[in-house]
């Protein structure tokens, strides 16, 4: 009967034992390199996903939220502050209309007025003191003033004139009209007044929409023959070669003392 291996005691001389030592390292380092070479493999076949998905950087950055903020606004540049004219007794947007468009064009077209006149101590006894935007103020009163008294500011007003013949550009009785009375042949000597026979001989006398009745371009007509009037005779009010008879010192229908009155009520003017 075979022993047991307990039996039988191990006797290994020193040789013996040094070469079993190192064949243990041996086995012990071959082992330990292909437990490496494995874990290689594996983290090349993980590199090789990388090029086929996204990789994982975290969690991504929320996006910026749309600018909700509104453009900057500029700001209007504020209005010049005109007093109101004569024509502005009620809150009448029209009105208010035709004084934005006087002041235009007196700043813009008929600005020699600014100038003055040798007779504006009359009507403003302080006028060479005032600012460029109180002038023109002035000067609209003006206009707005002799409007009252040759129309009543009715844009629609025509009286027949008598002793005046016939209208070269009509043919016909010359008629004041509009707001400054005037007549279609003034565009004769005032060429760049814009009334136009043409269009208007098909439309009623009193139609709105004819141009001698047209609010605006009735002013601007008239203020360029008020600065004709400036540069010729150096004066609002004249004996002789008026247009208006309401500023014609002397005359039987003058109404000098009212028109003053109403512009020397500017605050800037007393």
């Amino acid at each position: 009967m075979a022993g047991r291996i307990s039996d039988y005691p191990l006797h290994f001389s020193p040789q013996s034992f040094s070469k079993l030592l190192a064949l243990g390292l041996a086995l012990c380092l071959s082992a330990c390199s292909s437990n490496s070479s494995f874990s290689t493999v594996g983290s090349s076949d993980e590199s090789s996903n990388v090029g086929e998905s996204t990789p994982d950087l975290g969690p991504a950055d929320p996006p910026e939220p749309p600018n909700q903020s509104e453009p900057e606004t500029p700001t209007p540049e504020p209005e010049t502050p005109y007093s109101p004219l004569s024509w502005e007794v009620t809150n009448n947007a029209e009105k208010s209309q035709w004084s934005k468009y006087v002041f235009s064009v007196i700043e813009n077209e008929t600005f020699s007025l600014l100038d003055g006149a040798d007779d504006i101590g009359t009507f403003c006894p302080k006028y060479s003191s005032l600012e460029k935007y109180q002038k023109i103020n002035f000067w609209g009163m003006l206009v707005s003033a002799m409007s009252k008294f040759e129309s009543n500011y009715d844009p629609l007003m025509r009286y027949k004139e008598t002793t005046m013949g016939r209208d070269a550009i009509t043919g016909q009785a010359v008629y004041s009209e509009g707001l400054l009375q005037l007549s279609y042949q003034d565009i004769q000597w005032m060429p760049r007044c814009e009334f136009n026979w043409n269009l208007d001989r098909s439309l009623a006398v009193t139609d709105a929409r004819k141009t001698i009745l047209n609010p605006q371009k009735n002013l601007r007509c008239g203020l360029l023959i008020l600065e004709r009037q400036l540069q010729k005779y150096h004066r609002i009010t004249i004996d002789s070669g008026a247009y208006w008879a309401v500023i014609k010192s002397g005359g039987k229908y003058q109404k000098i003392t009212q028109i003053a009155a109403m512009t020397k009520s500017l605050p800037f003017c007393q």
